[in-house]
């Protein structure tokens, strides 16, 4: 699985192209799909999630084993994979973001990449700083009582 740390903050061009971080293009090198995967934040704030298409696949089967006549995952995954975009990299590491990511997350001449572990999520500078500000403050509290759940069976970490 990919692995995306950091923060980076790249020009968006007048056609919505933008460069991906070399180090997030890196993680993504040997899988099924040679681009990202993309879609408005499933948390509801003005980002963009994305990830390699190994994620989106893991969740897939995470939900193949579920009932599959229950209300409510169904409708999580028209709610997420409905509007997932995959975005080809160019020759130059570039994604062309759809004019419904553009306006989700209100990006205009820059995009901010910044990394979540398994995945990375795209913002608008200004907004990033001040969710990053808030999520910082947060976290002083938040880590003392963080629970981490048991990693998944055969996992080695």
């Amino acid at each position: 699985m990919a692995l995306f740390t950091g923060l980076v903050v790249n020009k968006v061009d007048r056609k919505g192209r933008v460069s991906v971080p070399a180090p997030f293009r890196a993680a993504l090198t040997g899988l099924s799909f040679h681009g990202i995967v993309a879609y408005p934040a499933a948390d509801g704030t003005r980002a963009i999630d994305g990830c390699g298409i190994d994620w989106l696949e893991q969740l897939s089967a995470r939900f193949a084993t579920a009932n599959p006549f229950a209300p409510q995952f169904r409708n999580v995954q028209m709610a997420i994979f409905s509007n997932v975009d995959q975005l080809n990299f160019d020759g130059e590491g570039r994604v062309l973001l759809t004019p419904k990511l553009i306006e989700h997350a209100n990006i205009t001449e820059q995009a901010a990449f910044v990394g979540l572990g398994d995945k990375f999520q795209i913002w608008r500078p200004e907004v990033l700083e001040q969710a990053r500000g808030d999520a910082m403050r947060q976290a002083v509290e938040e880590m003392a009582t963080l629970d981490l759940p048991p990693a998944p069976p055969g996992d080695k970490r």
